[in-house]
């Protein structure tokens, strides 16, 4: 599993109805941030060396700095969830539940309400925030189910970092 993301694509999830709070910050500087990759020829994730963060340092403050070097790796993927997957709906929808656990904050239980919804990656990246939890909501109706819609901007995080999935994982 590859989260090696393309440094536009997370930058570009720098905003208030994606990331967490504690990012906020960073969002006035995107610009600045992504000429500075640029600069530096970072396209990915692991390009981003020291010295990337010693400029980033230099032009934008130590503030600025310390928490884009933490922001670049929020949506790395923890491969302890993986363990996860046999007590959600079994080995048979490995693939797809693991693709699933890949998102940020998404344990078992709302990686089995997008699988049981046919919310998959790629429906993630191609539908819109309402359609995502119409679906899930007609999931949970449908089936009984007492857990709750995702919010929005739960919603909209997922989708972000879906599409940064998809883009990574088809070069």
């Amino acid at each position: 599993m590859n989260d090696n993301y393309y440094m536009d694509d997370l930058i570009n999830s720098l905003e208030k109805d994606i990331v967490m709070e504690r990012y906020f910050p960073l969002i006035p500087y995107k610009e600045e941030l992504t000429n500075i990759m640029n600069k530096a020829g970072a396209v990915r994730k692991d390009q981003i060396s020291d010295a990337v963060i010693e400029d980033i340092r230099m032009m934008l403050g130590d503030d600025i700095s310390r928490l884009f070097a933490r922001f670049i790796h929020i949506y790395d993927f923890n491969k302890s969830k993986l363990r996860e997957i046999k007590g959600c709906l079994g080995t048979k929808d490995y693939d797809s539940l693991s693709a699933l656990l890949r998102l940020p904050g998404v344990r078992c239980l709302r990686a089995e309400l997008y699988f049981g919804s046919g919310v998959t990656l790629e429906v993630l990246a191609e539908k819109s925030t309402e359609d995502i939890r119409n679906m899930v909501g007609d999931y949970i109706k449908r089936e009984n189910r007492s857990e709750i819609i995702p919010q929005p901007k739960e919603v909209n995080c997922h989708r972000a970092v879906a599409k940064m999935i998809l883009h990574t994982d088809q070069r």
